[in-house]
C-alpha cells in the first residue's frame, strides 16, 4: 500500500476530492489555482465518460491507499476502453495525474483539519518543512523551518504543495513545540513577484500570470481554502427576525406544523458587564473580535462545532455587504452586542431546526436557530440573542427586552435539537 500520502483512509481528504465536479479541459491552464478546489480535470480529457473513469481510478487510490503502479494499471484499462490519445510519455503522465491529485487533496484535508478553532488554540503556528527531494528547489529549501502564525498572509500563497512534484509540507505547532524545536516565529520571508508565461502550447494560446518567485504557476494558493471561504454563510435579506423591542412578539398557537408545546425556556444566565463592547466600538473591530471567539480571523475562516456537533463555518464574509463594499451589520444587531451573538452560537439555551418553503426558489430550506438570553450585570432588562442559519444564509438579532421569555418563545419553531440543562 502507498505510504506517500498516508495508507489509512483520511476522511477530510476523501470528502474534499468527492466534492469536486468533473470538468472537461483541453489544457492544464483551462482552470487555475483555487478553481481546482471545485473541479476534477485531466488536461486533454474532454469526454465525460473518460473523465469519470479517470476520476474513479484516482479516487480508488485516495480511498484505498493503492500505489502508483496500481493506478497505472487502472489508467491503462481506462485508456484502452476509451481509445484516448493522450499527450506525453505514459510514466510521466500517470505520475503527474496521480501525484498531483493525491498530494493536493491530502493538503486540502490537512487545511480543513487546521481550520478547527480548538486545535488552532492549542497549535496556533505553522512550520514549513522541505520535502525529501533528491534535487531540492533552492527557494523551497530556503523556506524550511519558516514558522508563522497560521493566519499569517504568507500562507495564502506558500502553503504546500508549491509546485509540480513538490513534497514540502506544513505542520501545526504549539508554543511549546516552537521552543522545543528551537524555531523562531517570523518574520515571513519577503515575497518577490514575477511574471510567468503559461499555456504556450494551449489551444487558447499563451498568457501571463503573476506568481511569487519559487512557486510554480497554478500553485500559489492554499488547497481547500476557497471552499472554506465559500462555505461562510452570507447575511440573507429575506425573512429577517423581529427586532427585540418593548413591543411583545405574538406567540403562534401550538398545534401548527412548526409549533409544538415544549415547556419553559431555561432561566437567563448571569453575565459580566464586559460581555458587551464599548458603546462606540467601530463595526470592523467588533467583527474581528466576534471572529476571534471561534478561532477565525479577518483573513481566514474557521470551522466551529456547536454543542450538538454540527459544523458551522465562521468568517468575515458573514458581514460583507456587496452593495457598499464594506463590513456591515443587520438592523437587528448592534456592534457592541456582537459578543451576545457569539454567546448564542457557543452557549445556546436551545437549538431548533425547521423546514421553511421558499416560494421563489421552489424548495424547502432547512434552518437551525440558536436562542440565548442572559442577564448582563448592571442592566435592568435581560438580553436576548438569536442566530438563524440555513442553506440560504443567516440572520440574527440581539437586544434588551423586558420580557425575554416571550420574545424567544415566539421563535421556538420546528424541532428542538438541544436544551441547556439548568
Amino acid at each position: 500500500m502507498s505510504v506517500s500520502h498516508g495508507s489509512l483512509p483520511f476522511q477530510q481528504q476523501i470528502d474534499y476530492f468527492r466534492g469536486k465536479v468533473d470538468l472537461p479541459t483541453r489544457s492544464w491552464t483551462d482552470i487555475y489555482t483555487a478553481e481546482h478546489d471545485y473541479a476534477f480535470v485531466v488536461a486533454g480529457a474532454v469526454k465525460r465518460d473518460l473523465l469519470a473513469d479517470l476520476r474513479g481510478a484516482v479516487e480508488k487510490s485516495i480511498v484505498n491507499g493503492t500505489t502508483l503502479e496500481q493506478f497505472r494499471k487502472d489508467f491503462d484499462q481506462v485508456v484502452g476502453k476509451h481509445g484516448w490519445q493522450y499527450q506525453g510519455e505514459r510514466g510521466w503522465r500517470t505520475n503527474v495525474i496521480w501525484e498531483t491529485n493525491l498530494r493536493q487533496s491530502y493538503n486540502a484535508g490537512r487545511e480543513a483539519q487546521m481550520a478547527d478553532p480548538e486545535l488552532r488554540k492549542r497549535r496556533p503556528y505553522g512550520v514549513y518543512r522541505h520535502g525529501d527531494s533528491a534535487h531540492p528547489r533552492p527557494m523551497h529549501l530556503s523556506w524550511n523551518g519558516t514558522t508563522l502564525p497560521l493566519d499569517d498572509a504568507w500562507w495564502t500563497t506558500h502553503s504546500p504543495s508549491c509546485g509540480w512534484g513538490c513534497k514540502c509540507k506544513k505542520f501545526m505547532l504549539s508554543a511549546r513545540d516552537v521552543e522545543r524545536q528551537g524555531l523562531t516565529i517570523g518574520p515571513a520571508p519577503a515575497i518577490e513577484w514575477e511574471d510567468r508565461v503559461i499555456g504556450k502550447n494551449s489551444p487558447n494560446g499563451p498568457h501571463t500570470v503573476r506568481v511569487p518567485k519559487g512557486i510554480d504557476p497554478g500553485f500559489e494558493y492554499a488547497p481547500g481554502q476557497s471552499r472554506l471561504a465559500n462555505a461562510v454563510p452570507q447575511l440573507r435579506a429575506r425573512d429577517p427576525l423581529p427586532a427585540p423591542s418593548a413591543a411583545p412578539v405574538p406567540i403562534p398557537p401550538t398545534g401548527l406544523p412548526n409549533r409544538q408545546p415544549t415547556g419553559p425556556l431555561p432561566s437567563p444566565r448571569p453575565a459580566p458587564a464586559k460581555l458587551l463592547l464599548p458603546a462606540k466600538v467601530p463595526t470592523p473591530q467588533a467583527v474581528t473580535q466576534f471572529l476571534g471567539e471561534f478561532g477565525a480571523t479577518d483573513a481566514a475562516p474557521a470551522v466551529f462545532r456547536d454543542v450538538t456537533g454540527e459544523a458551522l463555518v465562521i468568517g468575515r464574509e458573514m458581514f460583507a455587504d456587496a452593495k457598499i463594499g464594506a463590513i456591515a451589520l443587520s438592523q437587528q444587531i448592534k456592534a457592541r452586542e456582537l459578543p451576545l451573538l457569539a454567546h448564542a452560537i457557543k452557549n445556546p439555551d436551545e437549538i431548533w431546526a425547521r423546514l421553511e418553503w421558499q416560494e421563489d426558489q421552489g424548495k424547502a430550506v432547512l434552518r437551525r436557530r440558536y436562542l440565548a438570553h442572559v442577564q448582563v450585570k448592571g442592566k435592568d432588562k435581560p438580553a436576548v440573542a438569536v442566530f438563524d442559519q440555513g442553506a440560504d444564509g443567516w440572520t440574527g438579532a440581539t437586544g434588551f427586552v423586558d420580557d425575554s421569555e416571550q420574545y424567544l418563545e415566539a421563535l421556538r419553531l420546528g424541532v428542538r435539537l438541544y436544551r441547556r440543562a439548568e
